[in-house]
């Protein structure tokens, strides 16, 4: 898009058998009643009008700039792994089949929608949303819509705030994108500012940390990005420990006032913030605005993983990390007795897994003190504890895939001689494996049980902190 100008114990995490997964679509609303098609731009997935005027507000037939719909058509139900950006017609519209494609839902708020919070009058309040989505605003959130996109957050939603550089007002009205979000932000609590800056560069200083959601994600690794006149963020822990960075300025890898991409977790929600609109171009939409594709071409494609990495950390429900037990004891003896080995066969009902291995846990209980036997990859070997006389015995398995660093629990019961079945559940995700202080799992619901038990059959307290 055209702009100016002590030792460690080894830990094993066990999950108990019954969990809900959440099982409810993610819906995703693109905000478009900002002035996001003012002017160049054309921040929106699709639109099939191009009859609307921004001097300042929004006019009706007052203009050619694009006019987007609530549902996008064709209808995202007909998208398939290979259907192309051009089904939609808008300089997000990749973006959006990216999400239709990863099973999300998306929605745009139109010209004359509402913001609000739990107001059961409006079919598109944002509490019916998962990620609400404001792409360069150019028009000044209202004191009530305001107070609605915090409510929104505080209360488990996900906001992605995406900015432009100082003096990028498109509508003139006084007011361009980082004005706008800083307006929002201060007094929040949220440790976010962006930067009334104008810069233009590539950064290769990403986050080096392996578990940074935005740059290892399911995408793909991301290494470096590129702003064509954007702004840069300054974050502050000290008012919210939870802020993060992602990226960094180039050549920069320690400052809270020269970040690029920064995220935070925000009473029950979450947020990320983006210091440049042009990643996000896909070069299509409106035909009376030069557009430019930032999305696939623009840092060697790392835009589209860092964009849909974050997209993909903003719908998880939620995140639990276990730390290490900070007073370390000395092992304890299990008396375990070898009695005659038998193999046990798996049956894992999602076959579209690699598993790498099993890890095998057994127990006279479901939900018992496991104690961890040997295994392979294909069968278990199991001993016996003397001290249980139960011809009824419960297993845990962890099942890494080809890569160790993701893991599937499931807890069966079986008679000695029976063959319990276990089910394996890809949505969740458990790393980094093996590890020394702390554990995140991905996509296990809050109302779950979640218990870890060290070497010494301990249940160990469990901390929720960002991830």
């Amino acid at each position: 898009m055209i702009k100016s100008g002590m030792r460690i114990l080894v830990l094993q995490i066990f999950l108990l058998l019954g969990f809900a997964l959440n099982a409810q679509q993610v819906k995703i609303l693109f905000d478009a009643t900002k002035a996001e098609t003012a002017n160049n731009t054309d921040w929106i997935i699709d639109a099939d009008a191009h009859n609307l005027g921004w001097n300042p507000n929004a006019s009706l037939n007052g203009g050619t700039e694009s006019n987007a719909q609530q549902i996008p058509l064709p209808a995202q139900s007909n998208i398939i792994s290979g259907t192309a950006e051009t089904f939609w017609s808008g300089a997000l519209s990749s973006w959006g089949i990216d999400c239709v494609k990863r099973g999300y839902a998306v929605e745009t708020l139109p010209y004359n929608g509402s913001i609000t919070h739990n107001n059961t009058s409006n079919t598109q309040d944002l509490s019916r949303y998962k990620i609400f989505v404001v792409c360069e605003p150019n028009i000044r959130f209202t004191t009530s819509e305001k107070s609605a996109i915090l409510a929104f957050v505080q209360n488990g939603g996900s906001l992605y705030m995406i900015s432009d550089h100082t003096q990028s007002d498109r509508n003139n009205d006084g007011w361009d994108s980082p004005a706008i979000w800083n307006d929002l932000l201060s007094g929040s609590g949220m440790g976010i500012t962006f930067n009334l800056t104008n810069i233009s560069e590539t950064s290769t200083s990403v986050n080096a940390i392996s578990t940074d959601s935005l740059i290892h994600g399911p995408f793909g690794d991301v290494s470096k990005i590129q702003w064509f006149n954007g702004c840069d963020i300054t974050v502050d822990p000290t008012i919210n420990p939870n802020v993060k960075i992602a990226v960094y300025r180039n050549g920069i890898t320690n400052n809270n006032s020269k970040a690029m991409v920064v995220y935070a977790r925000f009473g029950k929600g979450k947020v990320a913030a983006i210091g440049d609109s042009s990643p996000f171009d896909d070069g299509s939409g409106d035909s009376g605005d030069q557009l430019y594709n930032g999305y696939f071409v623009d840092a060697s494609g790392n835009h589209q993983l860092l964009i849909m990495n974050t997209t993909i950390w903003l719908a998880i429900k939620d995140s639990i990390v276990a730390p290490a037990p900070t007073v370390p004891k000395a092992p304890v003896n299990l008396s375990l007795q070898k009695v005659t080995q038998k193999n046990i066969q798996l049956n894992w009902v999602d076959s579209s897994n690699d598993e790498k291995g099993f890890k095998i846990f057994r127990s006279n209980t479901v939900g018992g003190t496991y104690i961890m036997i040997d295994s392979t990859p294909t069968n278990i070997n199991y001993y016996l504890d003397s001290n249980l006389v139960s011809n009824n015995y419960c297993f845990k398995v962890l099942a890494f895939n080809n890569v160790g660093n993701s893991a599937f629990s499931n807890e069966a019961c079986a008679s000695i001689d029976g063959i319990p079945t276990f089910v394996s559940s890809s949505s969740i995700q458990i790393f980094p494996n093996p590890t020394s202080y702390e554990i995140t799992l991905i996509g296990i619901e809050e109302e779950s049980q979640v218990f870890l038990i060290n070497t010494l059959g301990e249940k160990q307290k469990l901390s929720e902190v960002s991830n």
